[in-house]
């Protein structure tokens, strides 16, 4: 669900695109990408339907095997911490 791009002063950025709240055409071939709990939306060089697209693309199908994806990364890094704890006690 990563997604690179690159903003409007050249900046590379990966971002995780089920955080993305909105995209906002900004003249014709600009776009602001809102992540909401951001101060500020970071501004690409495409148009907004281009953005939305690729965002879209990089998205699951379906809700479902969006919240199974974060509970299998939320269980391996659970178990990454247990081993971890062990190694520490033990």
């Amino acid at each position: 669900m990563m997604v690179k791009i690159v903003d409007i002063k050249g900046k590379e950025r990966y971002i995780n695109a089920a955080y993305v709240r909105s995209v906002s055409p900004k003249g014709e071939d600009k776009a602001d990408i809102d992540f909401g709990h951001w101060s500020g939306a970071v501004r690409v060089k495409q148009p907004a339907e281009q953005v939305a697209e690729i965002i879209n693309a990089s998205l699951p199908s379906s809700f479902d095997e969006y919240l199974a994806a974060i509970d299998q990364q939320a269980q391996t890094n659970n178990n990454a911490t247990a081993a971890t704890t062990i190694a520490v006690i033990g």
